[in-house]
Order: C-alpha cells, then sequence, then structure tokens
C-alpha cells in the first residue's frame, strides 16, 4: 500500500506520492528527473565494445585512436563516479559483473560476465570440448530417459502427445 511520501528511483527518474484521495484511492506523484550513471556507465562501455571491435576490423589508425580516446573518457568517467559519486559507482560495479555478453560463447578481458564454455552442456560426448566437461571427469553421465521410464517403480509415465 503507498503512503504519502514513498519515493522510487529507476532509471533516472524519481517517483514520490504526494497525495492519495481518500474516496476514490487515486494516488498522485511528484515525478523528477536524476542523472541516470548506470545508463552512462552501459552506454559508453557499449560504445568502447564497437569502437574496439571496428579498429580491430579495419586496422586503420583513425579507428584505433578513435578507440583509445573512448577508453580514456570511460577510465575517466569511471575514476570520478569512484572518487564522488560512490555510492552509484557500487551500484554500476555490481550491474557491471551481472551483464553477460549477450550470447556469445567466447572469452573477452574487460568488464561484464562472459560465458567462455560453448560446449559444456553438449549432449554429444564426442562432440570437441565435451571430453574435458569437469562433469564427465567426475563420473557423471546424462540420463538416459527410456531406461528412467523402465526403472520407475510405482510411477505411472503416459505418453501424452503423439511424436
Amino acid at each position: 500500500m503507498a503512503k504519502i511520501g514513498d519515493t522510487e528511483k529507476s532509471g533516472g527518474i524519481v517517483t514520490t506520492v504526494t497525495n492519495i484521495d481518500q474516496e476514490t484511492g487515486q494516488i498522485t506523484w511528484d515525478v523528477d528527473y536524476d542523472a541516470d550513471y548506470l545508463k552512462l556507465f552501459k552506454e559508453i562501455t557499449e560504445m568502447l565494445e564497437t569502437a574496439k571491435q571496428v579498429a580491430q576490423v579495419t586496422d586503420e589508425p583513425f579507428f584505433k585512436d578513435y578507440y583509445e580516446e573512448i577508453r580514456k573518457r570511460r577510465n575517466q568517467l569511471r575514476t570520478y563516479l569512484r572518487n564522488n559519486k560512490a555510492e552509484e559507482y557500487e551500484r554500476i560495479k555490481g550491474m557491471t559483473e551481472i551483464m553477460t555478453t549477450g550470447g556469445s560463447a567466447s572469452f573477452t578481458p574487460g568488464t561484464g560476465a562472459q560465458y567462455a564454455t560453448p560446449f559444456a552442456f553438449n549432449k554429444n560426448k564426442k562432440a570437441k570440448g565435451t571430453a574435458s566437461n569437469y562433469y564427465y571427469k567426475l563420473g557423471y553421465k546424462p540420463v538416459d530417459k527410456k531406461k528412467l521410464r523402465k526403472q520407475a517403480k510405482g510411477i505411472e509415465v503416459k505418453q501424452l502427445f503423439e511424436k
């Protein structure tokens, strides 16, 4: 239940409950805009990654310099936030640890979490990379569902849909 004075901050927008009509339950909000440091940092990091890719692909001095300039600006922003906006910096640091690369299965050093083992859950044991899977080394094997159905006593298993 909302109360007068409740404040919410999300994405650079700060909303505060200023009035609640007792008869209708209508809530009146005061909306203020604040700096969204997380969005700023996230977007400059994405721009840095794009500039890096372009610099690597084109191998042109202009794009290498452009990438270096963006990297320098991003580092200055991070340092400023760390020194002057400690609370925001901690929030940004926590979010960058959670971010993923969007399905990429390669390892790229830098900010964000990458998933660097593309074959970890491959059902085909003979596929590239599965022989070194940690769980297989421990002796785990994939479950054979047909054998599991036969072994399940007292549990009625029915095929609901035709294949």
